[in-house]
């Protein structure tokens, strides 16, 4: 099995509640000047936490959604608020040495930091690895940028700390992330929390599904650090996964295992190939209508396989078009989420005729190697 969506669409039922409150009944922030606060706040575990950031929404009942100065993103009901303070100082995220003892002090004294030029690593197992997923982080990184401006598209840098946490084995993985996220983790070798703005993943004995993970995780975590998509926006998942895996596709015959952007992913060619045969006609209006092939075991293979062919052929023969797509998509407010019939005319807004697009979608797809 693939593995999962990204992680806040399986992270907490509570947040999905808080979520749709919050989008129901909301004052506009975007519009304003930055609406700054220091909130204090009793956490899901009944600890006193306060934070430091901007109001994101707010609903009337006195709800809040709030990007900390580290870059996350806190959803906090009225009744779990005990203080709250409007400041009017400038505000600025922390620098990575403070996003590295903030951390430590969460995680504890088993761990240790690495740090590369735009990354924060927090590991419990070897430097030596460490160093090599940072290697990875830094290449992405450059070329991540590099294509997005060969596009004409200049994303700006992250002005949170990039945050990657590293652990030595399936076991260190297990304890650590079922207390984040719960049962899913069994399902998983790594992930980028939309809440934490975090990615996780561990030393995994097969080399070459760690660089696919860790590039496909660390793309989600570009993409929603550099404006290319918004964190709680309503962001197809064909088009977050497809990006994920049009970006990850390892090379073995290099020593570094990944250095080139969009090459032909063969494993999910492979699947895309297998399942051709059974695929319906309505198969790409399912995909962009819903995300809900994608949560669902028994068509998740298959729409990670269909989602990146997408992603493939649209960057092949309409790139204009498509990062013309991608970026009215980056234009979406948290919580506003659009109906099945708006996401398939955006798309069709966008690249034409959905019966006319799958026609050349699936000509195209044959020819592919």
């Amino acid at each position: 099995m693939p593995r999962l969506v990204i992680l806040f669409f399986a992270l907490n039922l509570a947040f999905a509640a808080i979520s749709r409150s919050l989008a129901e009944d909301v004052s506009a922030t975007a519009d304003e000047s930055p609406d700054i606060r220091r909130i204090t706040f009793r956490d899901k575990d009944d600890t006193s936490r306060t934070i430091l950031g901007e109001v994101m929404q707010e609903a009337q009942d006195g709800g809040v959604m709030m990007k900390c100065d580290d870059g996350r993103i806190w959803i906090i009901q009225p009744d779990q608020i005990t203080d709250r303070e409007k400041i009017a100082d400038e505000y600025s995220p922390i620098s990575p040495d403070e996003a590295a003892q903030r951390m430590l002090s969460e995680l504890g004294d088993r761990f240790s930091v690495y740090q590369t030029p735009h990354y924060v690593i927090l590991y419990d197992g070897s430097e030596v690895y460490a160093k090599q997923v940072g290697s990875l982080f830094e290449q992405l990184y450059k070329n991540f940028f590099t294509f997005w401006k060969n596009q004409r598209w200049q994303l700006p840098e992250p002005d949170h700390p990039l945050v990657a946490i590293v652990l030595k084995d399936h076991d260190s993985f297990l304890n650590h992330a079922t207390a984040e996220i719960g049962p899913t983790a069994k399902s998983m070798i790594g992930y980028y929390n939309l809440a934490s703005n975090q990615m996780t993943t561990f030393n995994v004995p097969n080399w070459e599904r760690n660089v696919s993970t860790i590039i496909h995780e660390a793309t989600h975590q570009l993409a929603y650090n550099c404006g290319l998509q918004q964190r709680y926006a309503d962001n197809p998942m064909w088009v977050s996964e497809g990006l994920a895996t049009f970006f990850e596709s390892p090379d073995m015959r290099n020593p570094g295992r990944w250095r080139a952007i969009g090459r032909v992913n063969q494993v999910n060619l492979a699947r895309w190939k297998s399942g051709i045969r059974n695929r319906p006609d309505d198969s790409l209006a399912t995909l962009l209508a819903s995300d809900q092939r994608y949560k669902d075991a028994e068509t998740a293979t298959f729409a990670y396989a269909e989602g990146w062919a997408l992603t493939y052929f649209l960057i092949k023969t309409s790139r204009k078009e498509y990062v013309a797509y991608l970026q009215s998509l980056s234009q979406g407010k948290p919580l506003a989420e659009r109906s099945a019939r708006e996401r398939v005319e955006m798309f069709e807004a966008a690249f034409g005729p959905l019966d006319k697009v799958d026609k050349s979608f699936l000509t195209y797809m044959r020819r592919v190697k």
